[in-house]
């Protein structure tokens, strides 16, 4: 055998030992938790998980609740989605619908259908089919400082005009400035769609009547236009370019006494910028929702992204073996614990395990973690712009969320236009969308 030949030989075998790791299948994960803890434990369990499955990459990539909707309509419109992802439940609901996503029956089975919350199982079932599961349940709050209404001798708001009276209470000037204001809220849009959502459902309004068509020009309707007017003259200025996260730290900081729009993940957010001896529920407390004029109960948003895998993925039925993975109790407990107030379970088992409970987070902040299993046992919590269950079976809620017209209603509310006039113009725009879309007769 010649010299030249045993060198090909060679080269060839030598490629073909290291082809392999050249083949690896990487699987695509997209996901709304962007903590820096938390992607570091996902990014651990995925190792894990690459250790089980030779050959096998998962790659997780953390996106802001606002930027995810457009990434995915973005990366679908392109051919090129990833292999799983979040979604709001509008969202799994809606692409369901259009046959986007890959039924998730064998994900639900190997967790146990009857293992998952009750109240939450159904977030994305279509046609007998699950196509989404949730990752994590978590409720809205209203926290407040609850030493500063004791100062000011104000009761905790309960109603609208409660909210608007005690933020103009709590409001602190020193020297003609400003240093402390009532109230703190995000203008942003995705947080003004879930806003409009629960104060229209706790002021007894709806968006769609039983046929599907818009009902913005309704009194719930107007009677929430005026109330983002008041709310108006209580915000910090420029509050509608403040985002999430601006407003958790207005809260801990001191710069605002009380926060409508509120997460559980708002604790890290105080054990960090608020001073020692405040950083307790003692003094950020948790209440009930306000009611709205024409309602009678609480409402709030429930933030429960489902998990989806896309029917068209390279990878799906990996993507699904790692979603079986990191539902696995002991790495499931691991991931709920890099936020572990807002992180709750979604799966019975884990709420009951001794090791979930066994958190020092947990134990401190334990009112805020009642307050979510109140709104959950009440039934006071509902997706973002869905007023009742059956309003989830409209696949069209996406497209009216990415359209920006209930953002646009509520601005030019805000900015001055009568509250009926906003909201008929409005309801002209949805009409159009939905029968452009072949989901409203003319």
């Amino acid at each position: 055998m010649s010299r030249l030949l045993v060198a090909v030989l060679t080269a060839a075998l030598g490629l073909a030992l290291v082809a392999p790791a050249h083949a690896q299948k990487v699987v695509r994960i997209w996901q709304t938790e962007t903590e820096a803890q938390t992607l570091a434990v996902l990014n651990q369990i995925a190792a894990e998980f690459e250790k089980t499955r030779p050959g096998v990459s998962v790659k997780i990539e953390g996106l802001a609740w606002g930027d995810l909707e457009k990434r995915l309509t973005a990366a679908l419109a392109a051919g090129a989605p990833p292999d799983a992802s979040h979604g709001q439940p509008i969202t799994c609901v809606s692409f369901a619908a259009k046959g986007l996503l890959r039924p998730l029956d064998d994900l639900v089975d190997a967790i146990g259908k009857d293992n998952l919350v009750d109240a939450f199982r159904n977030l994305c079932y279509r046609d007998g089919r699950y196509y989404g599961v949730g990752h994590s349940p978590a409720s809205s709050v209203f926290v407040y400082r609850k030493d500063l209404l004791a100062e000011k001798k104000l009761q905790v708001p309960r109603t609208w005009d409660d909210l608007i009276r005690v933020a103009q209470g709590l409001r602190e000037e020193k020297d003609g400035q400003v240093v402390r204001y009532g109230l703190t809220m995000t203008g942003a849009p995705l947080f003004i769609n879930i806003g409009v959502g629960e104060l229209l459902k706790t002021n007894n309004g709806r968006l769609f009547d039983a046929e599907g068509r818009p009902t913005l020009t309704e009194k719930p309707v107007i009677e929430l236009l005026d109330f983002y007017k008041k709310l108006n003259t209580v915000l910090p200025p420029g509050w509608t370019g403040h985002g999430y996260l601006d407003t958790f730290a207005n809260l801990a900081n001191g710069k605002a006494a009380m926060l409508y729009q509120a997460y559980g993940r708002g604790v890290g957010y105080i054990e960090k910028y608020a001073p020692k001896e405040l950083a307790n529920p003692e003094h950020f407390a948790v209440a009930d929702k306000l009611v709205g004029p024409s309602g009678k109960a609480p409402a709030a948003q429930l933030d429960c992204e489902p998990w989806m895998v896309f029917k068209d993925a390279k990878h799906g039925d990996e993507a699904v073996e790692f979603l079986k993975f990191l539902f696995k109790e002991e790495n499931y407990i691991r991931y709920l614990h890099t936020v572990p107030i807002h992180l709750t379970p979604m799966t019975k088992s884990t709420f009951r395990s001794a090791k979930y409970g066994d958190n020092p987070t947990i134990r401190k902040w334990r009112p805020w973690v009642d307050m979510q299993e109140k709104y959950f046992k009440n039934d006071w919590v509902k997706p973002i712009l869905v007023t009742e269950w059956n309003d989830l079976n409209r696949p069209y809620l996406l497209e009216v969320m990415g359209s920006g017209i209930i953002v646009d209603m509520v601005m030019d509310a805000v900015k001055g236009m009568p509250s009926a006039e906003a909201a008929a113009k409005a309801q002209k725009r949805v009409e159009e969308l939905l029968q452009r879309g072949g989901y409203l007769k003319r």
